[in-house]
């Protein structure tokens, strides 16, 4: 596999057995715990730049995600640094929607769900209740978070006990 490639959920079904090939998760502990390819392993993206030499170079490195974002960057980073690395396009939801098993190990759903979880509540009540203010700053959070990346109310999330790495 070409450097810096991708490939899809159903090639990552022959490749995940091969002990030429490392199959890298890199979503967060929490969400790795709550559910995972078996056969993965866990390097979050947040620890994966510092920890990248524990990695070996002489295997082909699959990265995956949830849904094969964060995992585009990962696998450049690794590229980037020497690594043979290959992004699973679609990632997690690509591998579900193959109709392919997933460990679930139960725990705390995935922040990102909390945080949809919590804005649709937000939007709902502030709509019900009459306060277009708080439907509109929801709104207005989800856009910044869609155009930048970057989620408060993720961030926010994150910071709480049940979500902290173990």
């Amino acid at each position: 596999m070409a450097q810096g490639g991708q490939i899809q959920a159903q090639a990552l079904k022959t490749l995940i057995r091969d002990p030429a090939n490392l199959v890298l998760d890199v979503r967060e502990p929490a969400e790795y715990r709550y559910e995972h390819i078996e056969g993965t392993t866990n390097w979050p993206l947040s620890r994966l730049a510092a920890a990248a030499q524990s990695l070996p170079k002489n295997k082909t490195l699959y990265v995956l995600c949830q849904a094969g974002i964060s995992s585009v960057r990962a696998a450049k980073t690794l590229s980037d640094q020497g690594f043979h690395a290959c992004n699973v396009e679609g990632g997690l939801e690509a591998w579900k929607r193959a109709g392919y098993a997933v460990q679930r190990g139960g725990g705390v759903i995935p922040i990102m769900r909390q945080v949809q979880i919590t804005a649709g509540s937000l939007v709902l009540i502030g709509s019900m209740a009459g306060l277009w203010w708080l439907a509109a700053l929801v709104g207005a959070g989800l856009v910044f978070a869609g155009a930048s990346g970057r989620c408060a109310m993720a961030w926010g999330f994150s910071k709480l006990p049940w979500n902290k790495a173990a």
